[in-house]
């Protein structure tokens, strides 16, 4: 099983009765229960190394001189005013 962290929330009676009851339905604990249901609504950010930006720091190479402004590389030379 994952590591887990513990947790303590409050939640008014009559929720609390509708995750018994399910939990007795499926025959889950009800912490599985609030488990899933907080799992289907927010799924968590993934780790820095899975993402796909992650994976091209270092791949490119610029010349230490260069004072170009990234609005400069992305969208070209600015033009001077007429």
């Amino acid at each position: 099983m994952a590591r887990m962290k513990r947790l303590q929330i409050s939640i008014e009676p009559e929720l609390d009765e509708a995750v018994e009851r399910r939990a007795e339905e499926e025959g889950l604990s009800k912490a599985e229960v609030i488990r899933r249901c907080v799992r289907e609504e927010i799924q968590p950010l993934p780790s820095i190394e899975d993402d796909p930006l992650f994976k091209m720091f270092g791949t490119v190479s610029s010349d230490p001189d260069d004072t170009r402004s990234i609005d400069e590389v992305v969208y070209g030379p600015s033009n001077p005013d007429p």
